[in-house]
């Protein structure tokens, strides 16, 4: 795993954590797909997020998207379906996530 995303998803972990847990995958996904983010409720660890994003992205395309999908969980908590994918919450846990990296 490149560094700068190892340090950028350890900064998320501290300085803007989620209501749960969320693991971070890069896997192969089809051709476009950057990432994307889901609430698991049942599991054996326990409810938690999980991002999967596309491995081929260079570094600076991995972080953008990991800080998108960041933001889905942060602006979701457990009520995935109650809250627009893109609507106001999202843009403000954006903006959470930027203001605390950048004054990190």
């Amino acid at each position: 795993m490149p560094d700068e995303f190892r340090n950028t998803t350890r900064s998320l972990r501290i300085l803007v954590p989620p209501m749960w847990p969320i693991w971070v995958r890069r896997l192969k996904l089809p051709e476009g797909d950057h990432g994307d983010c889901a609430f698991v409720r049942e599991s054996k660890k326990g409810p938690h997020f999980i991002i999967r994003l596309n491995r081929e992205l260079s570094e600076d395309a991995l972080i953008f998207a990991l800080i998108h999908e960041w933001a889905h969980a942060l602006s979701w908590g457990a009520d995935t379906h109650r809250v627009a994918d893109h609507g106001p919450e999202w843009g403000l846990a954006m903006s959470r996530i930027w203001q605390a990296l950048l004054e990190s």
